[in-house]
């Protein structure tokens, strides 16, 4: 009994600390982020117009995400307070899963978007959204949109350039548990 009272003073305590809020959704500072995301999408499309939209709403979708979530930081933490019922959702499938809704709602023509999937099955798993210019582009050399590391500010790089994690392409009927 004291054990869980603990627990839930500290979830209380904890739960205020590291709350994430964006009061705007597109700040002066993510010009030069969503720059730098599309050169790099034109990287693997040539389509100028759908890589300034992806990029835009690739860089700001995932704050309003995360003020819906009521986030707090770090990341494992809020996965520590979804897991436990204090938030309903924030871990970084559900990040991808509503990321790809608004994505789909766009009908981009030029990219082409996969599910990347570290360390599957693991306490440790970790999913993001790959973009490739076509369906049989080389997953290795996509980019990684990942929401959920950065608390809602978005991280990007190419796929074999990600310095925690080694990602694999989900396939449809792949088994796999949501750790966060």
């Amino acid at each position: 009994m004291k054990k869980l009272f603990l627990l839930i003073l500290i979830t209380f305590f904890l739960n205020g600390c590291g709350s994430v809020y964006y009061k705007q959704i597109h700040t002066p500072k993510d010009d030069t982020k969503i720059e730098k995301l599309k050169k790099e999408l034109l990287t693997v499309s040539d389509n100028p117009q759908e890589a300034q939209e992806l990029a835009v709403l690739a860089v700001t979708y995932p704050k309003v995400l995360a003020n819906r979530y009521h986030l707090v930081s770090p990341p494992l933490y809020h996965n520590f307070l979804v897991n436990i019922g204090q938030r309903k959702r924030g871990l970084c499938f559900q990040f991808v899963e509503d990321i790809m809704k608004e994505i789909n709602k766009h009908n981009f023509d030029s990219f082409h978007f996969r599910w990347g999937r570290a360390n599957a099955d693991k306490l440790n798993e970790h999913n993001v959204i790959v973009v490739t210019g076509d369906k049989d582009d080389n997953f290795d050399d996509g980019i990684i949109l990942d929401a959920w590391r950065n608390s809602g500010n978005l991280l990007f790089w190419r796929v074999k350039d990600d310095p925690e994690y080694k990602f694999k392409e989900w396939q449809e009927g792949d088994e796999r548990i949501h750790s966060h």
